[in-house]
């Protein structure tokens, strides 16, 4: 940080001309104006607990965003400072369930940061985009039941697909070769959000084809990075990309989500025009028949907000699905005895004509493997933490502490699934924590367990995220036992504070041996 005294101050006016006295009286003014500042911007947040820098600028987080490591930062300063703390000038992260009720809860109705602004499509804004609580609210009515689980675990097309998708996986792997889980996990989760979108006939065969969409998903993963830069210099790195990819074809991953954002438009277009889409009542569909009312009429949904719907669809889909099937896969490559127990399991239950098994038999006689995938949650929630919400007119208080209105406030999702008084040994993954336990035991860890978010906006796609894991899981230990390569460390693997959650080297190799069968 740069600093200037009252003599350097009065020293360079003197040397531009000014009277020695007026250049004492513009370096005192200067000085009571910054000092003035900076106690304006402490005495907000000066009564919260957190690093003395937090409170005067927010470099000090900056710091950490462009190391990839802000939710850890967050988490450290939680273990040092206590439950609640200031993490900027205007920012407080808290580590407890009682004020996560609170700032998500449906009852209080928070608006969203701006931060938001950053994941508009097309100029406009998505279920996840808006901001205020009841704007919100009104567009998550339009495509929840869609992604309820009583729709997503019944309809059997959306189960045969993504037992198709698995089948599919698995033919992309040679016995006793390393294969790129987080690259295939991501072509997977992309194909079966796009055939839920557009239609059987309109969805993407990324897994097994070398094709536009595959480029595309490898590059996404790569702008996360830069994107940490974008949401803190939005103005300057707006034309930065361009003047990039100018100098050199390197940067070609700075335009992934143009390239996304028009790979959807065109799609959108051509099943638009396909007659016969319809029959499919993919979310497409479903939004074209849906309606606003504005001053009592209904109008159709502008075609441009339904474009950003199904761009956020998509894009919140694969990657979610990608990093937790990728960690899941990870862990267990790393603990053979949980692969043996989840194989174990999965044995005795029944099996289909085609040697799958059924979602319904997975997800109630696989406890190991629902065991595991809970623990991944924990360990590895696939979000950027910053589920940030604005404390509404008249200001509240949290956990014994008042915040005044416009203070940002966000819970860490880390510092909460690594409370070392609900998960004892929170740093190691320990899927027998969730096997065996009492029930109250049970249910204090499962409230404290929130990879999906919490209250009204709760992610919409856990229910489809819980079925393609579990099955793509299943399907492949039925089949191989996974065992690390010399390519992937832990030093790759760890988990970056992107958007994203994106493991650091973009990429997961594990070794797949197939099971020989007695």
């Amino acid at each position: 940080m740069l600093k200037v005294s009252l003599k350097d101050v009065i020293s360079y006016s003197h040397d531009q001309g000014l009277p020695l006295g007026a250049s004492a009286v513009l370096a005192v003014a200067i000085f009571f104006a910054g000092s003035l500042l900076i106690k304006m911007r402490y005495a907000r947040l000066r009564n919260i607990p957190g690093p003395a820098l937090s409170k005067v600028t927010d470099w000090h987080l900056s710091l950490h965003d462009l190391s990839y490591d802000r939710n850890n930062a967050i988490f450290d300063w939680h273990r040092q400072y206590g439950p609640i703390i200031c993490i900027a000038p205007n920012e407080v992260s808290v580590a407890t369930l009682e004020a996560t009720k609170v700032i998500y809860g449906t009852s209080h109705r928070w608006a969203k940061s701006d931060y938001f602004d950053l994941f508009k499509g097309y100029n406009m804004r998505s279920v996840f985009a808006t901001k205020p609580y009841e704007a919100h609210r009104t567009k998550r009515k339009l495509i929840s039941a869609f992604y309820q689980a009583s729709n997503i675990y019944t309809n059997p097309n959306i189960e045969a697909h993504v037992q198709e998708r698995c089948r599919t996986f698995l033919k992309q792997i040679q016995n006793g070769k390393a294969v790129d889980v987080y690259a295939l996990t991501d072509r997977f989760g992309f194909d079966i959000i796009t055939n839920l979108v557009f239609g059987p006939d309109h969805g993407s065969t990324s897994i097994e084809h070398d094709c536009q969409e595959r480029d595309i998903l490898l590059e996404l993963k790569q702008l996360q990075f830069f994107n940490l830069l974008r949401s803190r210099f939005p103005i300057l790195l707006g034309f930065v990309p361009a003047l990039l990819r100018q100098l050199s074809s390197n940067f070609g991953y700075l335009s992934a989500e143009d390239k996304l954002a028009a790979w959807c438009q065109a799609r959108i277009s051509t099943t638009i025009k396909d007659s016969g889409a319809s029959k499919a009542h993919g979310l497409l569909q479903i939004l074209r028949e849906s309606h606003t009312t504005e001053d009592g009429i209904e109008k159709p949904l502008d075609r441009l907000y339904i474009s950003a719907e199904i761009l956020d669809n998509i894009n919140a889909a694969e990657a979610t699905t990608a990093v937790t099937a990728t960690y899941l896969i990870w862990r267990l490559t790393q603990n053979p005895l949980w692969q043996g127990k989840i194989r174990q399991e999965l044995a005795a239950l029944p099996k289909q004509e085609d040697g799958s098994i059924s979602f319904a038999d997975v997800n109630a006689g696989a406890p190991s493997l629902e065991a595991c995938l809970k623990e991944v949650y924990r360990l590895h929630p696939a979000s950027s933490g910053r589920a940030e919400r604005v404390v509404p007119r008249g200001g509240c208080e949290l956990s014994g502490v008042y915040l005044a209105p416009g203070t940002v406030v966000s819970t860490s999702v880390v510092a909460l699934h690594r409370d070392e008084s609900i998960f004892p040994d929170a740093d190691s993954f320990l899927p027998q924590r969730w096997l065996n336990v009492d029930k109250k035991t049970l249910q204090i860890r499962e409230a404290q367990l929130i990879p999906f978010g919490y209250g009204g906006r709760i992610c919409l796609g856990k229910a489809l995220a819980t079925m393609e894991i579990k099955l793509l899981v299943a399907a492949l230990y039925l089949k191989y036992q996974t065992e690390p390569s010399d390519i992937t460390s832990q030093a790759s693997m760890r988990q970056c504070s992107t958007h994203d959650a994106v493991p650091r080297g973009i990429a997961c190799l594990v070794r797949c041996r197939a099971i020989t069968q007695d």
